[in-house]
């Protein structure tokens, strides 16, 4: 019997399933939008209550096999979610999808993840997507921001392929950290960097290196939308974190739907294009030692899903080498996320994992020591070319060993720049993994409970292997060997209570309450055979090899810090036309004494929509105006408080005070608080619209190192709270759609930003034993003529250099042959020349789509503000290899008796340069304007059958030209992603232009 029923039972199975695989047949159609009747590409087609999916082309058009009763459901951002049930007689079904401006309003994330209304918000905030991220791809995403976000300065490294990269919003106001925090997908982002260049000579401990940074270990493609969140009522609810404000980054995952797969290819060539002019032979030899660069960046990723759980997966990899020789860089990437809703949805569950790892060979340095660059830039010879030197060792009989070749003596600057990339010869290994699970409960329909947790570690080695004769400045006869590793991890976790209801027909609540703990600890290890302790034996790079005496460095240290906080924020509507947004949050801090550890912070913000509250007419689609007010604190980096001096490898402890707390004082937080007004607009159906606003921020309570007396601190120095740092601006960005029809549309974007620094205050006259100062150091002038310092009534990022003083005429004075130096309103020495950071920055990005095909062109622009060629300096003070030095003519001078007499032009630029000579006379303007982006793309036809969904190839530029420029090498570019080095080049690897072919495939 069991067995007629198992036959029967397959009998009907297969004439139920053939019944229903008669009904399935393929339905194809358009989707448009009702707005303007463009085409929508990236639509999603779902049939309700299954995996089976599919996605409209660039044209719009899908195809899907459904069966008669099925749902369709068609889904787009931004538009209003359509169903359409499958009939006896549907093969084509053409859907048209209207604009949905509730859900735009839902989709902004901010602070804590948190998604409100775009129209409630009484703060700045500035989207990017993920097309516009990527269109132009770049090793390090954050490059992509640069004149697409108005408020934002974006300063690349001048290290290459990996190199760690400057953000600053709404100007420098911090003598510690201006860069913003990263927070991903709701979760702060640990972004620790190994070392940043201090000093113009260079670090002689193995070079002015960048220790990189955890941004370019992020896959761009995993990337779905960034979110500036640009002041700090914006930020408030991140607390002392998000003190320089906050960028959110939010990455893809799964969709419901049948799996989909993402490849892409991206492949560029670059080459150095910016550097200073050299005359003919010179340059032939630079362009002999630098090379081209190419870089391969490709990524492949899966998504999909059913109603209840989705994963995306996502692996990448970059293979880049860079124009200096042996430069070059593997960086692996993956990236998984589950998503899944258990219980009748009322429990949602978000876990990812992200791993990367990158190994960069010979990562290019800046300054003076390890730099290839002084040698190649400094060659001359009358009958050999830099070239004949790369073979740059020859046997040395008496100690058995290769030794450096060189045309000359090498000097502590100066080497074979082949001998430094081969035989001076670094690499860094960075490892990051970032693990989170988040957890969310929904308990009713205005009430929702959500945890999180993080573990997030970077673990960031580096090591150095330095050659026997090498210059012995630099390592001692046998060679040098240095090693650096540091392990940074961070554990964060917090708790929410969201609430989203009404409290009556008029006034509506959003609000979140909840609580957090970050632990930060970070380990470190430095062995180092040192520039007089040595290697016993030539050439072998191990730790047994060190010579046992004091100058050999061995360090360890481990760090420990700790915060919680307890955090609030509500947002009421009244008549959805007014919103008023408060939030207040205390922090307690591991670094800070107990009496000062807590520290509490609210913020305000009121913003109107005007356009519901006043008839504006029919022209005006939108239109609100915002304020706000906002206070945050900042507690101090780890052993600041109570430092303790470090012990000396082979006994005994450091000579040198580490700097404590001024005595009888008691440090306390860092505060900022700042308030903005804003408004914005939209006219003609969106199609055109501006959003500007005006800030200003005050920053006090700073721990300054000032100087004291003796009596007081025996080391003449001390850590005091003090100062006020000012900045102030205004941001604008205009948007318009001028044409959009079914074939072509035209979207073009300005950003612009000005902000005004102002030092008000760098110390407390009150303070008893205080010794009056007029400075305080940013960049020491040190061996060299180039400093920055905060002086009061100047500005954050003023330039000082040494300057040559002129007669009412305008001459250089000299006497005896010398060139004087100005001696008059000096600062440590050097005089005023100018200020690092310019005057107002400007962005027009540019969108066009005609049919199949694309351009895009991102022109970016920043207008005044100085730079200083230290590197032109160098090079003329010991070389003739500068074009001006050939071309030029006679130079006048007079002496102190008031007598002119001539130079030429090399015996004038050789008195001037140097690396100790006068800075002052190679200040450029800093006002460049560039095409900065350019892609040109084609989306190809498919056919209806094809295996591919979306096929896209596009030719991508960047870096391509400067409109103007006046400073011999690119000024967007930066020796420190620090405080220091800021508008000043000293040898830093030239600005390159890239060229390639981007492809991108969906299957």
């Amino acid at each position: 019997m069991k067995k007629i029923y198992t036959i029967l039972i397959v009998v009907f199975s297969f004439v139920f399933t053939s019944n229903v695989q008669a009904q399935e047949k393929s339905i194809s159609g358009t989707v448009t939008s009702k707005l303007d009747g463009a085409t929508l590409p990236g639509v999603s087609v779902v049939v309700q209550g299954t995996t089976k999916g599919a996605e409209t082309d660039f044209d719009g058009i899908y195809t899907i096999k459904a069966s008669v009763g099925d749902v369709l459901s068609f889904s787009f951002l931004g538009m209003k979610t359509k169903t359409v049930t499958v009939i006896s007689s549907s093969k084509t079904l053409n859907i048209v999808l209207e604009e949905d401006a509730d859900q735009l309003d839902e989709i902004v994330v901010t602070a804590l993840g948190i998604k409100k209304s775009r129209k409630s918000l009484t703060y700045a905030a500035q989207d990017i997507d993920a097309d516009e991220l990527n269109r132009v791809k770049q090793t390090n995403p954050m490059n992509s921001l640069s004149g697409k976000v108005s408020g934002v300065a974006i300063t690349r490294s001048a290290s290459g392929a990996g190199g760690s990269v400057k953000v600053v919003l709404r100007g420098n106001s911090s003598i510690g950290n201006n860069q913003p925090l990263y927070v991903v997908d709701g979760i702060p982002l640990s972004n620790p960097t190994s070392g940043q260049p201090g000093d113009t000579i260079g670090d002689i401990n193995g070079g002015n290196r960048d220790g990189g940074d955890a941004l370019s270990l992020i896959n761009p493609d995993d990337v779905e939308s960034l979110t500036v969140l640009k002041g700090a009522s914006a930020s408030a609810l991140y607390g002392s974190a998000g003190l320089n404000g906050v960028i959110l980054i939010t990455t893809k995952k799964g969709k419901n739907g049948a799996f989909k797969v993402n490849f892409s290819t991206n492949l560029t060539v670059e080459n150095a294009a910016y550097m200073m002019d050299f005359n003919p032979t010179a340059q032939s030899n630079v362009d002999s030692f630098l090379g081209t660069g190419v870089t391969s960046i490709n990524s492949l990723a899966v998504s999909g899903g059913t109603e209840n759980a989705q994963t995306y997966f996502s692996y990448s990899n970059t293979i880049a080498s860079g124009i200096m020789p042996t430069n070059k860089l593997k960086q692996h990437t993956f990236n998984v996320r589950e998503t899944a809703k258990f219980l009748d949805d009322k429990v949602t569950l978000n876990a990812s994992v992200m791993a990367s790892t990158q190994n960069i060979k010979n990562r290019p340095v800046s300054g003076l020591y390890f730099n290839p660059l002084v040698g190649a830039y400094g060659f001359e010879s009358a009958t050999e070319s830099l070239s004949d030197y790369s073979n740059f060792e020859e046997f040395n009989v008496a100690r058995n060993i290769m030794a450096q070749r060189w045309f000359r003596g090498t000097s502590d600057i100066e080497q074979n720049p082949y001998w430094v990339i081969n035989r001076n010869a670094s690499e860094d290994n960075n490892k990051k993994i970032v693990a989170s699970l988040n957890l969310n409960f929904k308990i009713n329909e205005w009430l929702s409970l959500q945890t999180r947790g993080t573990y997030d570690q970077s673990l960031l080695d580096f090591s150095k292997k330095i050659y026997a004769t090498t210059e012995a400045t630099l390592a001692p006869a046998n060679g040098r060997y240095i090693v650096a590793k540091n392990d940074y991890t961070q554990v964060y976790g917090d708790v929410l209570a969201n609430i989203n209801t009404k409290i009556n027909d008029k006034i509506s609540l959003t609000g979140v309450v909840g609580l957090s703990t970050t632990r930060s600890t970070t380990e470190s290890f430095t062995g180092d055979s040192g520039t007089n302790g040595g290697l016993q034996f030539a050439n072998v790079f191990a730790f047994q090899n060190f010579n046992a005496n004091p100058s050999v460095a061995f360090t360890e240290n481990s760090l420990e810090t700790r915060g919680s906080s307890i955090f609030a924020s509500a947002t009421f509507g009244f008549n959805e036309n007014i919103f008023v947004d408060v939030t207040a949050r205390n922090d307690w801090t591991s670094t800070l004494p107990e009496e000062n550890n807590s520290f509490f912070y609210p913020s305000i913000g009121v913003t109107g929509i005007l356009s519901d509250l006043f008839d504006l007419g029919d022209k005006v689609s939108f239109a609100k105006a915002r304020v706000s007010y906002a206070e945050v604190g900042s507690g101090f980096t780890a052993d600041q408080i109570s430092p303790n001096r470090s012990i000396n490898f082979g006994g005994g402890i450091s000579n040198t005070d580490p700097l404590r707390p001024f005595p009888g004082t008691t440090p306390k937080p860092e505060r900022q608080r700042s308030y903005e007004i804003g408004t914005e607009w939209k006219f003609y159906d969106n199609s055109f619209g501006f959003d500007i606003g005006y800030y200003n921020t005050s920053t006090v309570n700073q721990y300054f190192r000032v100087p004291v007396s003796t009596t007081i601190v025996a080391s003449g120095v001390a850590g005091l709270n003090a100062g006020d740092i000012v900045n102030k601006g205004i941001e604008a960005s205009v948007f318009a759609i001028p044409v959009r029809n079914e074939d072509f549309k035209w979207t073009t974007t300005v950003n612009f930003s000005s902000n005004k620094n102002e030092i008000l205050s760098i110390t407390d006259a009150n303070v008893q034993g205080l010794i009056p100062t007029d400075f305080f150091t940013i960049s020491a002038k040190g061996v060299n003529t180039f400093g920055s310092y905060l002086v009061e009534g100047g500005s954050f990022g003023d330039i000082y250099a040494q300057v040559v003083k002129r007669d009412a005429n305008g001459l250089p004075i000299v006497d005896g042959g010398a060139v004087i130096a100005e001696d008059t309103n000096l600062v440590d020495g050097l005089s005023k020349v100018g200020n690092a950071n310019p005057d107002f920055n400007l962005g027009w990005n540019n969108s066009f789509e005609y049919k199949n095909f694309t351009l895009d062109f991102l022109i970016d622009g920043k207008f005044g503000g100085e730079t200083v060629s230290m590197t032109e300096a160098i090079v003329e003070g010991f070389s003739n290899n500068s074009s001006r030095e050939t071309t030029n003519g006679n130079v006048t001078v007079v002496d102190l008796a008031g007598v002119t007499s001539t130079l030429t032009a090399q015996e004038y630029y050789g008195k001037i340069g140097g690396r100790n000579g006068f800075t002052g006379e190679y200040v450029y303007s800093a006002t460049n304007v560039r095409l900065a982006e350019l892609a040109i793309g084609y989306n190809f036809q498919l056919a209806e059958n094809s295996f591919f969904k979306r096929v896209k190839a596009s030719l991508v530029g960047n870096n391509l030209f400067f409109f103007h420029k006046e400073a011999p090498h690119d000024p967007n570019i930066s020796l420190s992603t620090g405080n220091a080095l800021q508008g000043v080049d000293v040898l830093g690897l030239p600005s390159s232009r890239s060229i390639g072919l981007n492809i991108n495939l969906t299957f």
